[in-house]
């Protein structure tokens, strides 16, 4: 990940952090940049869309710039700008080419109304695709979903001919398969782009001539070179951060895209000018002298984008960067916020050609500010106020957890609360609930990284603290060893151990010695024993099995299949599950059915599990469902950042809205549901449920209550161990602080829009589709 520039001081307790790399110049410098940079898009934009009216046809290069301007609202929240985007939509009827007589569609180069399948035309269902996620409306995608799945369904593959319809429709491809769940689109993607790479790609050069008819030799520069003309590589590598940022994790052909960009970003900064730009014959800067900005705007985002994601690490990533926003801000911007330099439409660099000051267009302004929008977004990564409430929550509760338990005193020093009408069982399970919900809330974010940041050097310590802690809770000689055996409350803590396991795998798990290791596999395998009540308690066996798969060890397949099938059956709709045979209106899809059987399923694909169940596809039906269970819980936080009150387990706080944060973490969240919209939701409950109330008792542990302390909410089981279920909203921090969920700028959840007058989306039932049949 890219180092965090400034530091942000906040206060946990008595502790007072600071994040930001140690050393930096002036402690200020990043944000004053930042705001800066800000000042800059809004006078580029403003200064366009005043002398550039909506209402244009949907061509590329107006597309174009709209892939800019959508950016550019994501980051700030400018409902003008949203506005010039969606006016520029209806004025086009949501359509590129409008022909609507399929006989007569072509994809040759063309600008007629026939063009339809000509990827020109396509590039305005991107932002199409965003407004629909923003406000969804059938309509906005109706025709692009035709006119793609159309072009999906001909035996052709040979659409991308050229390197800029990579970028025209390659990130289509992606926006709408997020809408849609149709994998027919990433499959159709990497066909169509391996043809593109048959007849235009140089492997020597990780490079894409425009063309076929520039290819080397066969075709040659002024002065007998390779000719890569630098817009339309900066078109094909700013296309595939858009790609990488919308592409499964899981998909099959994942390593290629991911190859085939890094290889690409190396091969940009090798040949960038020492001015910053890069010349428009990328190999033979006398062939066309001088900066280019279309060019440098693409490779200066498409860098950027790759740091603050991590796949681009080494300095010369960032140096070029760097450099690349130099030259954009001193010499490509002008004086009236004209973005200056930018060679005309075309397709090659000219010899001779002027491309001065003057020089300006649409696509120009829209790369610009791709390139200002990522470039805002690493300067701002380490001073979100969102992000240093959440980690400042976050250590509050965890630090007395760890740092107690690590030493082996959390059993000592703990003070244990335990309901009313506590039922008698051993109190000891207190400490195994406080552990295992605890790591399964912040696993994600102690699965990131290390860096030199603060926030990074607080990761790394509480990260050391808990593999300390996992080590005791299963060593016999240590005073915090766990209670495993001899209440049934074991098998429930023992799957929230086990699903911490499976959401930071590679930094929770693999760093145990072997010893640790096979403690836990015993532990867990003893939980057979346990017969589980007929309610969500299948799930921690579950869990528990698939974790164990994942691990390598003895899974007994007929616990988790005879779950997930239960589950299957006990699904009523929209998103509920009945807590067993009947329905309880509570939260425990919530608390435990959506997490546990999405990561159930998981881990089971990762294990390579082939059994009668078909893993893959119960997967994307439950992860439907929690989507919608997402929407549902979305539109149950009111506009003053409240919840309603109902069923058992009350106290689990912050819980409730487990499935929302754990989509956020996913990248799945539904249409309709924004970055900055969850984000500012949940840190709305987080405020109203923890600012000013006593939630933590004299030792620093929650206190047993919902919004403070009210112990008479408790149930017969509940401890104040049971309380740190709350950590479960702590996934999105396993998201870097660079991404869209914390850089995104704060936006309304649905009851600010609704109760404000505001449009909002409608809310309808969604079909849960077939019944999913056994392999054999």
């Amino acid at each position: 990940m890219n180092n965090r520039l400034k530091s942000i001081p906040f206060v946990v307790g008595t502790l007072v952090m600071s994040f930001g790399v140690s050393g930096a110049p002036k402690q200020s410098d990043p944000l004053k940049e930042a705001s800066e940079v800000r000042l800059i898009i809004s006078k580029v934009n403003n200064y366009w869309q005043s002398n550039n009216k909506a209402e244009v046809n949907p061509f590329w290069h107006h597309a174009a710039y709209h892939t800019g301007n959508m950016e550019a609202y994501r980051l700030t929240g400018n409902e003008d700008w949203l506005d010039y985007s969606q006016r520029w939509a209806e004025h086009n009827e949501w359509k590129g080419a409008k022909s609507n007589d399929r006989s007569k569609w072509k994809y040759n180069y063309g600008e007629t109304d026939e063009h339809v399948l000509f990827g020109d035309w396509q590039i305005c269902f991107q932002t199409y695709a965003d407004l629909y996620n923003i406000l969804p409306d059938d309509r906005r995608i109706s025709r692009a979903r035709e006119v793609m799945e159309y072009e999906m369904s001909t035996p052709a593959n040979d659409y991308w001919w050229w390197a800029d319809g990579l970028y025209m429709v390659m990130p289509v491809m992606t926006k709408l398969y997020k809408i849609t769940g149709n994998n027919r689109y990433l499959d159709k993607l990497y066909e169509y782009i391996t043809f593109s790479d048959s007849i235009m790609f140089d492997p020597e050069e990780n490079l894409y001539y425009r063309d076929a008819k520039y290819t080397y030799p066969k075709h040659k520069s002024a002065n007998g070179k390779k000719d890569f003309w630098a817009r339309g590589d900066g078109w094909v590598l700013a296309g595939l951060a858009k790609v990488l940022q919308d592409l499964p994790t899981e998909y099959k052909h994942r390593d290629f895209f991911e190859r085939r960009y890094k290889d690409m970003a190396s091969a940009v900064v090798a040949c960038q000018q020492p001015e910053g730009y890069w010349s428009r014959s990328m190999y033979d800067e006398a062939h066309a002298p001088g900066p280019e900005t279309s060019g440098t705007a693409f490779f200066t985002y498409g860098l950027l984008w790759g740091i603050n994601n991590g796949y681009l690490t080494d300095t010369k990533y960032k140096e070029s960067a760097q450099k690349g926003w130099n030259y954009l801000k001193n010499k490509a911007l002008q004086k009236d916020g004209r973005v200056g330099y930018v060679q005309p439409i075309g397709e090659k660099a000219i010899p001779g050609q002027v491309v001065d000051a003057k020089s300006t267009a649409d696509f120009g302004v829209g790369a610009f500010l791709l390139a200002a929008c990522e470039y805002v977004r690493m300067l701002e990564s380490a001073n979100n106020s969102d992000r240093a409430y959440w980690l400042d929550l976050l250590n509050k509760i965890a630090y007395p957890v760890l740092s107690n338990m690590s030493k082996g005193e959390l059993q000592k020093n703990m003070q244990v609360e335990v309901s009313p009408n506590w039922d008698g069982r051993n109190k000891k399970v207190t400490y195994m609930e406080t552990f295992g919900r605890l790591m399964a809330g912040i696993a994600p974010w102690l699965a990131l990284p290390d860096d030199d940041t603060a926030e990074g050097k607080k990761r790394k310590e509480l990260r050391d603290m808990a593999l300390a802690s996992y080590r005791n809770a299963v060593d016999p000689s240590s005073p915090d060893c766990l209670l495993w055996q001899g209440e049934g409350q074991a098998l429930v803590d023992a799957a929230y151990v086990a699903e911490s396991f499976l959401r930071g795998y590679d930094a929770l798990w693999m760093p145990l010695d072997e010893v640790t290791k096979k403690r836990y596999i015993d532990a867990f395998s003893n939980m057979r024993h346990i017969d589980p009540p007929y309610t969500n308690w299948v799930l921690f066996s579950s869990t528990i099995e698939s974790f164990l798969a994942k691990a390598g060890a003895y899974c007994d397949d007929y616990r988790v299949n005879s779950a997930i099938r239960k589950v299957n059956e006990w699904y009523v709709g929209d998103g509920w599950y009945a807590d067993g045979p009947s329905f309880a209106y509570d939260y425990y899809s919530s608390y435990v059915f959506h997490p546990m059987l999405l990561e159930t399923l998981q881990a089971m694909k990762d294990a390579g599990k082939y059994t009668r169940i078909h893993y893959g596809k119960y997967y994307d039906k439950a992860l439907k469902r929690a989507q919608k269970f997402s929407i549902v819980l979305e539109r149950m936080i009111s506009p003053e950042g409240t919840f309603p009150v109902f069923g058992r387990s009350i106290p689990y706080r912050m819980a409730t809205l487990q499935p929302l944060a754990l989509m956020a973490w996913y990248e799945k969240l539904p249409s309709g549901l924004t970055n900055g919209q969850v984000r500012s939701a949940l840190t709305a409950v987080m405020k109203r449920m923890f600012d000013g109330r006593e939630n933590f008792n004299d030792g620093g542990f929650l206190t047993i209550g919902f919004a403070g302390r009210q112990p008479n909410i408790a149930d017969w089981y509940t401890n104040n161990g049971s309380l740190y279920m709350t950590s479960l909203s702590f996934l999105p921090l396993g998201l870097p602080a660079t991404h869209p969920f914390w850089t995104d700028a704060p936006q309304d959840w649905t009851n600010r829009k609704a109760w404000g007058g505001k449009p909002f989306p409608k809310d309808h039932h969604w079909d849960d589709g077939n019944n999913i049949k056994d392999l054999f």
